[in-house]
């Protein structure tokens, strides 16, 4: 995809661009967080969940009981993985639009860093390293419910 700015955007001083594009990195690393927020309140309920219909089965119970528990055992773990990988997607989509906004930027002002602001987002250290909960925690919840589902 090839970035590039509107004819109607050269008239805007290096300042206020730098203002537009750093408004909307923050906007999309606040949804970034949302949505971190998101995937740990419904996994957190899932885990309870999956936990209480764990702790409840027993040979106790009427079979219809027992078959929707057995089905449940199944259910949750299955509908946490696809919780996680649409969070993931939407994650993902978010770090792309993170990266246009900053490619922009350097094409509108024809280098990564203009003299007197600070980098847009940071440096690229702590840019990778601030990217680390949202990549790796859907991928750890995944691996964690794969296990479940395997044993």
């Amino acid at each position: 995809m090839t970035l590039q700015t509107p004819v109607s955007e050269m008239s805007l001083s290096t300042e206020r661009y730098y203002s537009i594009i750093r408004g909307q990195i923050e906007h999309e690393d606040n949804l970034l967080g949302q949505r971190l927020s998101w995937l740990v309140g419904a996994q957190s309920f899932l885990f309870t969940a999956y936990a209480i219909t764990v702790s409840n089965s027993g040979p106790n119970h009427a079979s219809w009981v027992t078959d929707r528990m057995h089905l449940l055992l199944t259910l949750i773990p299955v509908t946490a993985v696809t919780t996680c990988l649409l969070i993931y997607i939407t994650v993902i989509a978010g770090l792309i639009a993170i990266a246009d906004l900053r490619r922009l930027y350097r094409s509108y002002t024809g280098h990564s860093a203009t003299i007197g602001l600070p980098p847009v987002q940071g440096y690229r250290r702590t840019q990778l390293l601030g990217q680390a909960a949202p990549l790796f925690v859907p991928i750890v919840f995944v691996v964690g419910w794969s296990i479940v589902l395997i044993r």
